[in-house]
């Protein structure tokens, strides 16, 4: 499992996402350096901290984002998405209603809101099987800034009484491991409060295996701990997944991957490794990604993509979250893309060139089908114009084989390119 910080829609990330050469929303190059790593997890999860009420989009207070975000999400490969937060009721009961409806249509797996109490009661919690094991997703927040909906609209609130009712549903329904996810603790603070640790030591004593945490928009420790007999992991916040916040210790968040595995049917928890990210809003030609970068030298591969002043940001930002978890976290340890691995020749790729298979003009509703989508992905030239492309290849030939696939999806049309940044030269 992979679970990353709050998702958020501010001013600056809207307008930069709006495209005025396609005259449409696009957030899919932000996501391609952080999607490879996704790609090595059954479950990824996401905290959604925006509505999706539909226009006028607007960041805070009050957030509506467009519907290419959770798009994006769900074609980067997040397939659990949480919507208790303090945002929730942002818009109102349409926010809460459209939201749930988009989420539906766009037939991925999500938790937290509810139309109406029946339907809270058949599909809360979130029941997940993978891998021959049934996992409890909970989805829980300590307020929605003031705001509410009027029924039958609800937003699961931290409440003890609630989430005692739910474990024990989860456990009646055949739970093998439940997890809850919960929005909380004090803004910008590096380290849990007293409520935090309340609710965490409730979690735990109802039968809780997982307790995760959002809201503060900074970091805060990871802990594996033991509790009677059983190892347990707290993420107290996994901060900003993408935002547009900038002072010290909100420009990122951490990716936390957690590995369990069942043996004579008892689930144990196994490796716990974490990735730490940055944001990095770039001017790229005519369009402006927020880039979600894991640690990397990406200047090595390509001059000037990060300037002097996000370079020192960058790593102040790193050198910070270390330094905090050095002296808070435990039983886990941080994962670095090197060079050499898989993921990183992918990042080179990026930075430099690499070869694919260019689709011909259609619409990009194409990364969302069942069958072709995972082999595609969208990129954007300098211009603004964007492009639909199948494989990230070191060679012409290995190329060609995507191509003799996607003609043979239908797509006659399609042809080998070299994808350079902002720049897309066919070769045949």
């Amino acid at each position: 499992m992979l679970f990353v910080g709050d998702v958020m829609g501010h001013d600056g990330q809207i307008n930069a996402a709006f495209n005025k050469t396609t005259n449409s929303y696009e957030y899919e190059d932000a996501f391609k350096f952080v999607k490879p790593i996704l790609n090595e997890y059954d479950l990824r999860i996401a905290n959604l901290e925006v509505t999706l009420a539909g226009k006028p989009y607007k960041g805070y207070p009050q957030f509506s984002s467009p519907d290419d975000l959770p798009e994006t999400l769900i074609n980067t490969g997040f397939n659990i998405i949480l919507t208790s937060n303090n945002h929730s009721c942002d818009r109102g009961s349409k926010g809460v209603a459209r939201t749930l409806d988009k989420l539906d249509e766009l037939g991925v797996a999500h938790t937290g809101t509810f139309r109406n109490q029946a339907e809270r009661d058949r599909t809360y919690p979130l029941m997940v099987k993978k891998n021959g094991m049934k996992i409890a997703m909970l989805n829980y927040t300590y307020g929605t800034n003031g705001l509410s909906v009027a029924k039958p609209l609800i937003v699961n609130y931290i409440d003890s009484n609630v989430i005692k009712a739910d474990v024990l549903k989860a456990k009646e329904r055949g739970a093998e491991y439940i997890i809850c996810n919960m929005h909380w603790g004090s803004e910008y603070k590096l380290l849990p409060n007293n409520y935090q640790k309340t609710y965490e030591k409730l979690c735990y004593r109802i039968g809780v295996d997982m307790v995760i945490g959002g809201h503060p928009h900074v970091v805060q420790p990871i802990v594996k701990k033991e509790i009677n007999g059983e190892d347990k992991l707290t993420v107290w916040s996994l901060g900003n997944f993408v935002s547009n916040m900038q002072i010290r210790h909100t420009r990122g968040g951490v990716m936390v991957g957690a590995t369990i595995k069942k043996k004579d049917n008892k689930i144990t928890l196994e490796e716990v490794k974490h990735h730490i990210v940055y944001v990095l809003a770039k001017q790229e030609g005519a369009t402006k990604p927020y880039y979600i970068l894991p640690d990397f030298d990406y200047n090595k591969f390509r001059l000037g993509f990060l300037g002097e002043v996000d370079i020192k940001r960058m790593k102040l930002y790193f050198s910070d979250a270390r330094k905090l978890y050095a002296e808070e976290n435990a039983g886990n340890e941080e994962s670095i893309v090197s060079e050499e691995s898989p993921i990183g020749q992918l990042y080179i790729k990026f930075l430099t060139q690499y070869y694919s298979v260019l689709l011909p003009k259609t619409n990009d509703d194409i990364l969302m089908d069942p069958n072709l989508g995972a082999y595609l992905h969208e990129t954007l030239r300098s211009d603004g114009s964007n492009a639909i492309l199948s494989g990230v290849c070191s060679t012409k030939e290995q190329a060609a084989a995507n191509l003799s696939f996607i003609k043979d999806c239908g797509m006659a049309e399609a042809k080998i390119v070299l994808v350079k940044p902002g720049k897309i030269e066919i070769i045949e």
